[in-house]
């Protein structure tokens, strides 16, 4: 398994940054509370799947949809999202180039449907996709990356996130963890 350094950057001061200037935050299926659950189930899939970068997954989780326009159809938020982000590397976290490109790469693709090869961003674009349970879909295993996401408990837990209160502490703490 690879080594990847531990989360080590302000958390909620990069929520409160993007939360600033995100579109969309108050949304019920695309907002805060479905960010808190990409990162709550991002952490317990990367802790199963080898060479997941945990850091790259709770950034993810923090930037993926802050870029929607709205609730609708809208293709291109991945790539807004991707784009917003690097405007807060190296300011709010460092990431060295090859982890700043897969945290890219999970940003921009996370809507295009596609499996990863990748675990990193196998991980962000499954618990992404295990947290469809917001809208009624239950996740598709065979559009799931992962063989701890495409599992039976895996699926029926993120259904239950749906109905959690979140805090960001205790997100942070548990990828400290």
């Amino acid at each position: 398994m690879a080594h990847h350094p531990r989360f080590a950057f302000d958390g909620q001061a990069l929520v409160d940054a993007v939360l600033a200037s995100c579109t969309n935050r108050d949304s019920t299926i695309h907002g805060i509370h479905h960010w808190q659950c990409v990162a709550w189930t991002g952490r317990a899939l990367a802790r199963e799947v080898p060479d997941a970068d945990a850091s790259v997954v709770l950034l993810f989780a923090i930037f993926h949809d802050s870029m929607r326009w709205d609730d609708g159809y809208d293709p291109e938020h991945g790539r807004r999202a991707g784009a917003f982000m690097r405007t807060f590397a190296g300011t709010y976290f460092d990431l060295e180039p090859p982890r700043l490109e897969l945290l890219q790469e999970a940003c921009d693709g996370h809507v295009d449907g596609r499996l990863a090869e990748n675990p990193t961003v196998g991980v962000c674009w499954d618990a992404d996709r295990l947290n469809l349970w917001r809208v009624g879909i239950e996740p598709n295993p065979k559009y799931l990356s992962t063989a701890p996401a495409r599992g039976k408990p895996q699926i029926r837990t993120a259904r239950a996130l749906q109905k959690r209160v979140f805090r960001w502490k205790d997100i942070f703490d548990a990828y400290r963890g």
